[in-house]
Formats: C-alpha cells, structure tokens, sequence
C-alpha cells in the first residue's frame, strides 16, 4: 500500500517558512518521526510520502523562494534517508521563478530520488496555466514526472475576515483544488504535457460535481472554445487522492465519474492516521478485492511510478 498524500511540519521547517511567509507553519509537527513510522508499519504501508502541502515556499524574491525550497527538500531529503525506505517525498519549488523551479525540480528527482513533485493550486497569486510555467511543465513532461496538486488555502472573497470557523482550509481548499485542476484542462495544460502524472488533491474539490454547470454555462455564454480539445475527457485522465471525504456515497460518484483506475489512497497523515483512514476506505463496502488493491497502492505502483 502507497499513502500519496501526508506532511510533516517540524520546528525545522516551521522556522523556515515563517522567515519565507512572515507566517507559522500549521499544524505544527514534532521533529520525532517515530509515531509516524509505528502508524506506517501498523497501517501495513509500503511507502508515505511526505509533502509541502499548503505551506508552499513561494515568493515574488527569488533567492528567498530558492533558499527555502532547497531548506525543505533537504530535510525531508535527511527524513527519507533514516527511515528505512517507509518515506518519500514529493520535492517543493521555488515558483513562481521557472528555471530555479526547473533547477531545484532536476535536483530532487535526479539527486534526492524523490518520488516526484509538489505544487500549490496557485502560486502567489498565479494560476498553474500561467504561460511563464510552460517551460517547467515541458521538463516534468519528458522526465514523465508525477505532480501532486494541493491547495494553499488562498484567502477569498466569500470567507469570512476573521475566519473563526476555519471556512478557508475546510471549504475554501477544494475550491481551490477545483480552480487549479478546471484551469490545467481548459487551458490545455494536460493535453500539451501528457507525460505528466497530475495528482488533485482533495478528491479534485467539486470539480466532477460541477463540470456540467461549467459545460453548459460556457455554452450559453458563447464561450464554446473553453471547451475545444474535449476538456471533459482530459478530466478523467487526472487522478484524485482520497483525501476529500469518508462519505461512501461522494466516492462512489467518483468511481462513476472518472473511474477506479484515477483514484489513489492519500490519508492526509499526521491530520488522521493512515491506519484509520484506510480502514474508513475499507468500511465503505464500495470495492472488491482487486479495486480496493488499486486504491491502496496499485495505481500509484504500475501508473504513477511510485
């Protein structure tokens, strides 16, 4: 079994981010893995892999946002190297700078062997179709690299200010996750790099949910060329971590909506463990043993290479 999707947040990195960001790193995590390495083991996982998550190290200063990335990958570099081939990671980059993200990505895949590349659903305030990221998509393209996708909890202009119900990462983060993902296809991101292994998370937000309203608004609109080049089909070639929800009912629509061959198991760890969240996978009766063997970590082995 593969778990696509975790974090870890040490003081270490905490450190870094605030100095990036002039914000703390949340949830904070502590340096000490061994909690995590019991649950792996417990869970039966083959691998985790650890990730930036929302606490992306992006900066309009380019050397800071450099610093911070190669601060980052070293020491979830360090992370991999002392737990006995449990953990990967997927490498941060310094966007919105192309070629130093172009630079740090070739370090973590050739030198690190990090398992692939994570980026935010935007990145200080720009979209992932930006045309100035062309050239990046290009290098991930022909190195067929797997880039996992995860909000970064964007203010917005619908949640509140003070956001005492934490409306922003509960329901503003799929929203993102649906806007980054609607932007990739429509702009023909995933059709001009199709050697690219794109991972949405959570679940893709409620992109599969609203697709049709966005088919049939843009047609009633006269805006029948966002729809050129079959985006609806180029949804279904995305895959979709199983971080959104527990609820049997939203996976099986997932299932129906793009297929069990596009989802794979991401927990969220440490948030919940992934003992408990495979097991909520398992609770759901959804699937039989060779479709619930593709969730866990047959997907991610034979298709994304991971």
């Amino acid at each position: 079994m593969i778990d696509v999707h975790s974090h870890w947040f040490p003081p270490a990195f905490s450190a870094t981010y605030e100095r990036v960001t002039g914000r703390e790193a949340w949830p904070p995590h502590p340096a000490d893995l061994r909690d995590r390495i019991a649950d792996i083991e417990a869970a039966g996982l083959e691998l985790q892999i650890l990730g930036s998550g929302h606490n992306q190290p992006y900066s309009e200063d380019r050397a800071t946002a450099v610093d911070a990335a190669r601060a980052f990958n070293d020491l979830y570099a360090d992370a991999v190297s002392r737990h006995g081939g449990r953990l990967g990671a997927f490498g941060a980059i310094p966007l919105p700078h192309a070629d130093e993200a172009i630079a740090e990505a070739i370090r973590c895949l050739d030198e690190l062997s990090f398992a692939g590349i994570g980026v935010g659903t935007t990145a200080v305030g720009r979209s992932l179709s930006d045309p100035d990221f062309e050239p990046l998509w290009a290098e991930l393209h022909r190195r067929r690299t797997t880039v996992f996708v995860h909000p970064v909890v964007t203010p917005d202009r619908f949640t509140l200010s003070p956001d005492p119900y934490a409306m922003g990462p509960k329901f503003g983060g799929p929203l993102e996750a649906t806007m980054a993902a609607a932007h990739l296809v429509v702009s023909g991101v995933t059709r001009r790099y199709p050697g690219i292994n794109w991972v949405i998370a959570p679940m893709g937000g409620t992109l599969p949910y609203l697709w049709r309203r966005f088919e049939e608004s843009s047609q009633a609109m006269g805006q029948d060329d966002l729809l050129a080049g079959d985006p609806a089909t180029e949804l279904k070639k995305l895959y979709y971590d199983t971080t959104l929800s527990d609820d049997p009912r939203v996976i099986r629509f997932m299932v129906d909506a793009v297929g069990i061959d596009q989802l794979v198991f991401g927990s969220d760890a440490p948030k919940v463990t992934a003992t408990d969240w495979i097991g909520r996978m398992k609770k759901t009766r959804l699937f039989g043993d060779d479709d619930l063997g593709k969730l866990l970590g047959g997907t991610a082995r034979t298709r994304l290479g991971l």
